[in-house]
């Protein structure tokens, strides 16, 4: 279990003592399509969190009142219709 959790922190391939993980951190770090996968994939979790951080947003304006739900939209960047299902949604 130690070489694994030492693994897991490595950042060399060659230094990474299970094969399966040190092919795989390999291909994540010295292909060209390895390199691209993990951009995606940083990209997706980027885009999910601005997302998510949009969503609280328009939640708190919408709990507030004091805007109207395009102005929500306008100021949070979703889509009135998001907005329109966030307001259908509060219940708390």
């Amino acid at each position: 279990m130690d070489k694994l959790i030492k693994d897991l922190y490595c950042t060399d391939a060659d230094e990474i003592n299970y094969k399966e993980l040190s092919d795989r951190v390999r291909q994540f770090k010295e292909t060209e399509e390895g390199v691209n996968d993990m951009c995606d994939i940083l990209d997706e979790m980027r885009n999910e969190a601005v997302e998510k951080d949009r969503i609280e947003n328009a939640k708190k304006m919408i709990n507030d009142g004091s805007l109207s739900l395009e102005k929500i939209a306008e100021f949070s960047g979703l889509s009135i219709e998001k907005v329109r299902e966030l307001a259908g949604n509060k219940s708390a």
